[in-house]
């Protein structure tokens, strides 16, 4: 059962996405003990033995202590968990979604609650390269002003920290208002992989940073350049179509 809630917060906290279990044997144990909630059209006299129903976790006070007692065990660290992930990856379709989740940790690793220089995490100029910055999240709150909070393992404004979209209309809505959320993950038609704010030591600057994952044996120039090309906003949710030309030989 705890391999089981380590993958259900994980999901929950790195994309808020809900994970379906099989209710049986001691999951019931989740429920009975509140860290997981019935999906909200699900009867509890509705209930079918082969039937996956989902379950979820809504407390944020639940959420922060099991990822506390879970950091306490070195086999169920969001560590081991990423590297899991990783190794269960079957095809090159699924490990790019797992790279997307481990740019995540990178980068909160390196900016998550700490100011540390661009050129620690990317290549780039000298004087971009040594602008110091760290991750906040955003939120927008009643009287309509959009507010900053840092963000790390351990402190922000939410309790996930990234946001899994579907569609276009969910990203227009985590831009305008990302609700604490420090990461989006854009749908697959947008192009970058995943989007979040950073802050300037100095000047307080809001900084936009739009990251392309790219997973090659042997990156080249056209690898780089084609990364770049996916995170130019006129390219947004435009769609590539190859034609392939196919020479049929003449039997006659």
């Amino acid at each position: 059962m705890k391999q089981c809630l380590v993958n259900i917060l994980m999901q929950w906290t790195l994309g808020n996405q809900a994970t379906s279990i099989p209710i049986k044997h001691d999951m019931h144990d989740i429920i009975a003990s509140g860290i997981g909630f019935l999906d909200e059209t699900t009867s509890i006299w509705d209930f079918e033995p082969d039937v996956n129903y989902p379950a979820y976790i809504s407390e944020p006070l639940v959420v922060l202590s099991l990822r506390s007692l879970f950091a306490k065990q070195s086999w169920t660290t969001k560590q081991t968990w990423m590297v899991k992930s990783l190794g269960n990856a079957g095809n090159n379709s699924s490990l790019g979604f797992v790279v997307e989740e481990a740019a995540l940790f990178v980068l909160m690793e390196i900016f998550g609650g700490k100011f540390k220089a661009f050129a620690d995490a990317f290549h780039c100029n000298r004087l971009l390269g040594s602008r110091k910055v760290t991750l906040v999240s955003l939120k927008r709150g009643p009287d309509g002003v959009m507010h900053s909070c840092p963000v790390s393992w351990n402190t922000g404004s939410s309790d996930c920290f990234g946001l899994k979209a579907g569609s276009p209309a969910d990203v227009l809505a985590f831009l305008h208002n990302p609700d604490g959320k420090a990461f989006l993950f854009p749908d697959t038609h947008m192009r970058p992989d995943l989007l979040c704010f950073l802050q300037d030591e100095e000047t307080k600057e809001l900084i936009f940073l739009a990251l392309q994952a790219r997973v090659s044996p042997n990156p080249d120039a056209q690898t780089w350049q084609n990364a770049l090309d996916s995170l130019t906003p006129q390219f947004f949710y435009t769609v590539v179509v190859g034609i392939k030309t196919f020479v049929v030989p003449n039997r006659t």
